[in-house]
C-alpha cells in the first residue's frame, strides 16, 4: 500500500485543531511525557536523553519493525545519512545499547558484525512504547475511533504496523515537521522538547493560546526537563534574541508566533498518529 495515502489531510488536521478536547490533549501528553522521562533508569534514559541517541533509537524501532536491524543499516539510517549524528557515534550508540543489553544478537552472532541481525530486547521497547503510546492515548481523547488501538498496544506486530506508517508518513511528508520554524527552538536542541513541554503544563487554564506567560524559573524548568540550568538559560536567550519570547521579573511571557507553531507541530504530530493507527485498524 502506499503510504502517502495513509498520511493526515487537510481536512484531518484541521478537524483536530478545532476539537475541544485538543488543548487539554496536549497538555495530558506533555504531562505524561514528562513523567515518563523522569520514570527511565539510568540506560534507558540514556537511550533518548539527547537528540542524537533519540534519532538512532527511534531508527532502531523503524528498523526492528522492518526484520531489517543490523549494524550496516543502523549506520545507513536517516539520522547518518542527514548528517543529525556521525557514523562514529552511531558505532559507539550500538555499542553500548549492546553492553547495556538493549539491542541483542537475534541469532548468537558477533552483534557488532555488519550484517548480523539484531533484535531490541524488552527493556528498549519498553522505553520506545512510550514515543508511540502516549500519543496514540492523547489522540484517542479526540479522535475515538482510533481508541480500539489502545487495546492492542501489547501486540507487537500492530505496534510495528502503526510504527512503520509514521515513519512513512514522516518522510513522505516534510512538510508536516519543517526544520525552519519557530518550535525548533526547541527541537534542534538537545533536551528542548522537555523544556517546552513544561511550559505547556505550566500555562494557566482559560487562555486564548495554548502558550501565553505563565511563572517560571531556570532552576525550576532544568528539574522538569533534566536539562542543566545553564543549558535552560541559553535556549530562552536565544528564544529573547529571535522574538519569540520575553522573560521578565520572573515571568515568561511566549510571542503569537510560537505558540501558533507549537500548536501546528502537535495537531501534525496527533494528526500522524491518528492516521497511522486508523490504517493499521483497517488493515488488522
Amino acid at each position: 500500500m502506499d503510504r502517502c495515502s495513509e498520511a493526515p489531510t487537510a481536512h484531518d488536521i484541521e478537524e483536530l485543531k478545532g476539537h475541544p478536547g485538543f488543548r487539554a490533549a496536549v497538555e495530558t501528553y506533555c504531562a505524561a511525557n514528562l513523567a515518563r522521562y523522569q520514570a527511565l533508569a539510568g540506560p534507558e534514559r540514556w537511550m533518548v536523553s539527547d537528540m542524537g541517541r533519540a534519532s538512532l533509537s527511534g531508527a532502531v524501532v523503524v528498523l526492528d519493525a522492518l526484520g531489517r536491524l543490523t549494524p550496516r543499516a543502523l549506520l545507513a539510517s536517516p539520522p547518518v545519512t542527514k548528517g543529525e549524528v556521525s557514523r562514529g557515534r552511531a558505532r559507539l550508540y550500538l555499542q553500548r545499547a549492546v553492553a547495556s543489553g538493549l539491542i541483542v544478537a537475534a541469532d548468537g552472532e558477533a552483534p557488532l558484525a555488519g550484517d548480523a541481525a539484531l533484535a531490541v530486547t524488552t527493556r528498549f521497547r519498553r522505553v520506545m512504547s512510550g514515543v508511540l503510546d502516549l500519543p496514540l492515548e492523547a489522540v484517542a481523547r479526540i479522535a475515538p475511533e482510533v481508541t480500539p488501538a489502545l487495546d492492542r498496544l501489547g501486540d507487537r506486530p500492530f505496534v510495528q504496523g502503526v510504527a512503520r506508517r509514521v515513519g512513512a508518513i514522516t518522510a513522505s511528508r516534510p512538510d508536516l515537521f519543517p526544520l525552519d520554524s519557530p518550535v525548533q527552538l526547541f527541537q534542534s536542541r538537545n533536551g528542548g522538547s522537555r523544556v517546552l513541554e513544561a511550559l505547556v503544563t505550566c500555562q494557566a487554564p482559560g487562555r486564548e493560546r495554548l502558550l501565553e506567560r505563565c511563572a517560571y524559573s531556570h532552576s525550576g524548568l532544568a528539574r522538569a526537563s533534566r536539562c542543566s540550568r545553564p543549558h535552560v538559560i541559553q535556549l530562552l536567550r536565544d528564544g529573547e534574541a529571535g522574538g519569540y519570547l520575553r522573560s521578565e521579573a520572573g515571568r515568561l511571557t511566549i510571542a503569537p508566533i510560537l505558540s501558533d507553531d507549537v500548536e501546528r507541530y502537535f495537531v501534525h504530530l496527533f494528526a500522524t498518529v491518528r492516521s497511522a493507527a486508523a490504517a493499521a485498524l483497517r488493515e488488522g
